[in-house]
């Protein structure tokens, strides 16, 4: 390498990264790179206008704070780079060059004395050449400098910049002030500081240094393999895309392929319907034409005659030509051939194989939907309607290969299951079930084509229980009542119990209302549930509050046991396990199916009212609290989510919420005592509608329901002395 290569290679290194000229005043990052002062503090201002507290190196871009003062004047300054500038100085002269450090004169610099470490201009150089100490030192001339010599300027001793010390180098290191200093500095600056001398000092922070360098290395080891293995994965996922891709193209291209063909096997149906259409087109012209030609013959042949009006000719043709006139009006007229429709179906999917040809005399403008007024529907109750296909004249008809398709849009905009029964009549039953409430969306195709009216909206309501009788009076006689208070069902074998409390027993009835059997108690009973077996669960309120176990058919199993109920009130049944509320200590809890180990006990948090009523469903507890008017719902694990109702009369509000049932529609009911009517809410707690009538009035005391999978509604009004049924 000759000298000009070596300060080309210099005055690249020395290039700031950001204006890309020599650098001035550089300073060092955290990360090591080093950048023109100026430059740094002009990319710490632009990133302060855009609202920024940190700038990234423009080289590896990691992240740095910007100082205070918006200036990075206090970075660390770099030694290396300050000592190529000033080598690069000695080749460019102009400013930046070097000044004669011999003399007071600030003459610029013409060579170098690498023994004395110095500067000289060119007086100075020729009296260092005269003088006998100094005449044998080694100087260079600046414009004659060799490889080598730049490269000792280079690593040249570093000078003490203090006052009156310039020509002084830095020898030696202060362990306390962490910096270099001169022979000066330690008598005047750093007395009675640790010194050490500049190379041991270097030695031992050269072993630091290169002791966190081969960690580096080593890290770097670890980030090269995993920069191979990411790279082997971007190449494998490259390949994969690229394989898959080329997959696709193919597949695409197979498909459209395939698509061809099937289209030139379609154009051909088309092309024989087209033909075999046109020839009955045809055949029925040619027989238009042949007797419209025999009919312009005879009146041809008669006219001509009759204008002629020769009597000989008219009396001799006479019969002839009326005869002919009668065999041409008696022929029979052929039937206009009315072709039937072609349709071409396609369903969603491109797929050759997913289209066909329709040829049916059914005309899809013409076919009609026969919803019978069932523009409102109940939810989660069966609806049906009925489409009938016609043809061109308007009358019923029917074709095998008519295909005829229903979409029922829900509100979330799902499509709703339905059934088509085909009676191969031309008439359609669909069946349908609405799952919510809301508008729906009816479509209806016919042949790939929407029905006159389609679509049209389905508005589904909520399901209402209406009331459908009564049974029971006050008294001591079978299906006579003393005050009822709890009531439940049993769903496979279609009967009710009822506690009747005053007379100390369970009357079991049909879903009619008709008295079955009773079973006698030891005391008065407060509520009834029937257990997973369909055993009869009753508790009877007496001295020890016993849990009683009956058959159905009212023969006394056992008692459940009461060592973890103080006052239990109502109860009920949920996958085997008994539920109860205890109004003692004003707990929810729940037992194992036999009664003997406490599974769960929780109570409602802020509330010092007692629970009445609880049922679970879907992972949830509804537990009712009569005096704190609302219904709380606690999780699976017994820990309260969320209020239903608050005090007050109006719709979503209670007086006094009693008992609760949750129907078939997974809807809440709960009996709202003191507002003398029943309120149906979601599972999560939104109001639906509510049950009250003539049947209830002030002096009703609703205490008990009851809901059945056939639809039914059991209530029981404690001081009317009857149980009411809704469908």
């Amino acid at each position: 390498m000759d000298v000009q290569q070596l300060f080309a290679n210099l005055k690249k290194e020395t290039e700031c990264p950001l204006c890309l000229d020599t650098v001035n005043n550089p300073k060092t990052l955290p990360c090591i790179h080093s950048f023109c002062l100026e430059c740094l503090d002009k990319h710490a201002n632009y990133a302060r206008r855009q609202l920024q507290a940190s700038i990234k190196c423009p080289v590896c871009q990691t992240s740095f704070q910007i100082p205070e003062g918006d200036s990075f004047k206090n970075l660390p300054t770099s030694y290396h780079l300050n000592r190529l500038v000033d080598v690069l100085a000695l080749k460019d002269g102009g400013a930046q060059a070097q000044k004669c450090s011999s003399c007071d004169d600030n003459n610029t610099a013409s060579s170098y004395c690498f023994v004395c470490q110095i500067f000289l201009c060119t007086v100075c150089f020729e009296a260092h050449q005269r003088l006998k100490t100094t005449r044998g030192h080694r100087n260079v001339v600046i414009e004659k400098l060799q490889v080598q010599d730049v490269q000792e300027l280079i690593h040249r001793p570093v000078m003490c910049s203090q006052q009156y010390h310039e020509n002084q180098p830095l020898e030696f290191y202060c362990e306390e002030c962490k910096c270099l200093i001169c022979q000066k500095c330690c008598i005047v600056s750093h007395n009675r500081h640790t010194i050490t001398d500049t190379q041991k000092a270097a030695q031992v922070q050269k072993m630091q240094m290169k002791g966190a360098l081969e960690k580096v290395k080593a890290e770097t080891v670890i980030y090269e393999n995993e920069i191979r293995k990411q790279t082997e994965l971007m190449d494998k996922t490259k390949n994969e895309i690229l394989s898959a891709e080329k997959k696709m193209t193919d597949t695409v291209e197979e498909r459209i392929r395939e698509l061809r063909e099937h289209e030139v096997v379609m154009k051909a149906k088309f092309a024989e319907i087209y033909e075999a259409q046109q020839k009955h087109h045809a055949t029925r012209l040619e027989n238009f034409e042949l007797v419209l030609t025999q009919l312009h013959s005879c009146i041809e042949r008669g006219e001509s005659a009759l204008e002629r009006n020769v009597s000989a000719e008219i009396l001799q043709t006479n019969q002839i030509i009326v005869g002919r006139c009668k065999e041409l009006l008696n022929v029979t007229k052929p039937d206009i051939y009315k072709p039937p429709l072609v349709h071409y179906i396609v369903e969603n999917q491109p797929d050759p194989g997913l289209d066909r040809i329709v040829v049916s005399n059914t005309d899809p403008l013409l076919s009609v939907a026969e919803v019978n007024n069932q523009e409102v529907v109940r939810e989660k109750t069966v609806a049906n309607f009925i489409i009938v296909t016609r043809d061109s004249g308007g009358k019923q008809c029917y074709h095998e290969d008519d295909q005829v398709k229903v979409n029922i849009i829900t509100p979330a905009d799902d499509q709703l299951e339905t059934e088509i029964k085909d009676t191969k009549d031309g008439k359609y039953t669909v069946t349908y079930t609405p799952q919510c409430v809301g508008q729906h969306g009816v479509e209806i195709q016919v042949n790939g084509q929407p029905l006159t009216g389609s679509p049209w909206v389905v508005q589904v309501i909520p399901h209402q229980y209406q009331f459908a009788f009564q049974f029971g009076s006050k008294g001591k006689e079978q299906g006579q009542f003393n005050m009822p208070r709890d009531i439940a069902v049993h769903d496979k074998r279609r009967t009710c119990a009822v506690a009747d409390f005053e007379n100390k027993r369970v009357q079991m009835f049909g879903f009619d209302g008709n008295f079955l059997r009773e079973i006698t108690l030891e005391a008065k009973t407060l509520s009834v549930t029937f257990t997973e077996s369909g055993d009869l669960l009753s508790f009877v309120a007496r001295s020890g509050n016993k849990l009683c176990l009956y058959t159905e058919g009212g023969q006394f199993i056992r008692y459940i046991s009461d060592k973890h109920n103080k006052v239990p009130w109502y109860i009920s049944e949920s996958d085997g396990r008994i539920i109860t509320c205890d109004f003692a200590d004003k707990t929810i809890k729940v037992l194992s199916p036999d009664g003997k180990n406490l599974l769960q006990s929780f109570s409602a948090p802020g509330c010092d009212a007692e629970p009445w009523c609880a049922v679970y469903q879907q992972d949830k507890f509804f537990v009712s609290y009569p005096e704190a008017n609302r219904v709380m719902v606690f999780n699976i694990a017994g820990e309260y989510v969320y209020d239903i109702g608050s005090q007050g009369s109006g719709d979503g509000q209670f007086l006094g919420p009693t008992a609760l049932a949750i129907d078939k529609f997974n809807r809440l009911i709960v009996c709202d005592r003191n507002n003398d009517r029943l309120q149906l809410f979601t599972l999560d707690g939104k109001y639906v509608a509510k049950v009250a009538g003539s049947f209830f009035d002030h002096n009703s005391n609703l205490l008990g329901c009851a809901v059945s999978n056939t639809g039914h509604l059991f209530v029981t009004d404690y001081n009317k002395h009857c149980i009411y049924v809704f469908n």
